[in-house]
């Protein structure tokens, strides 16, 4: 009998107790530092602005993707598809330039009381005399 309990404290202690001093220490363990890598996207290329987007001449259909862009040329009749980006054109006429017509009767635009009704207009005209007419 004593040799079948001394058989049986030899396996825990040989076999057994190691395998607890692991587990135990493991449990106090603090988790180990991961280490975590995310690969970066490279950047899209970044492609010019072509001059057709300041164009009074430019018809510009654009889609929510990036790529998907449509530029026609109306300088003539019929409208040419331009198929690249621009950097220069003769025909280049910005968007935001006045016509002759425009400049022509720059001086005779009157600013209009906004104040005061439509009866009132005369009186408050002769008051004020061609003040804020430019």
């Amino acid at each position: 009998m004593f040799i079948v309990a001394a058989a049986i404290a030899y396996c825990v202690i040989r076999f057994l107790a190691p395998r607890v001093r692991t587990w135990v220490a493991r449990r106090k363990a603090e988790p180990g530092i991961i280490e975590l890598r995310i690969p970066i996207a490279p950047r899209p290329p970044v492609r010019p602005e072509t001059l057709c987007s300041y164009c009074a001449y430019a018809h510009i259909v654009r889609g929510y993707g990036m790529g998907e862009e449509m530029i026609a040329c109306g300088y003539m009749f019929p409208a040419r598809e331009v198929l690249f980006r621009v950097h220069e054109c003769t025909d280049y006429r910005p968007k935001r330039e006045r016509n002759r017509a425009e400049i022509a009767t720059e001086r005779a635009v009157c600013i209009l009381p906004l104040d005061e009704t439509a009866t009132d207009f005369h009186a408050v005209a002769a008051e004020r005399d061609g003040e804020g007419e430019s």
